[in-house]
């Protein structure tokens, strides 16, 4: 039982930082779309307004919240079972 814990708090960190790593996908992919669709770009800064950094934080973004779910998807299935093995 103890050592099912210790899997679970490691699991656990290891599902935290992936999020915590994962969110600078999210600001580069919504900075990106800002850049897209806003006028002019100039609101935040000047480097928006250039559509090969824009196209590029979009990709960078998408490739970062793609390698979080590979990420993610194995850690919670080990966690479920050793949630559902506790249980027992």
């Amino acid at each position: 039982m103890d050592k099912n814990n210790n899997e679970l708090k490691d699991i656990n960190k290891k599902i935290v930082m992936t999020v915590l790593l994962g969110s600078f996908g999210v600001v580069f992919f919504a900075l990106g779309l800002y850049g897209m669709v806003s006028v002019n770009g100039n609101f935040l800064h000047p480097l928006l307004n250039d559509q090969v950094f824009v196209v590029g934080l979009i990709v960078i973004g998408v490739i970062i919240e793609v390698w979080q779910l590979y990420k993610l998807i194995p850690l919670f299935s080990q966690r479920k079972k050793l949630i559902g093995s506790e249980k027992k």
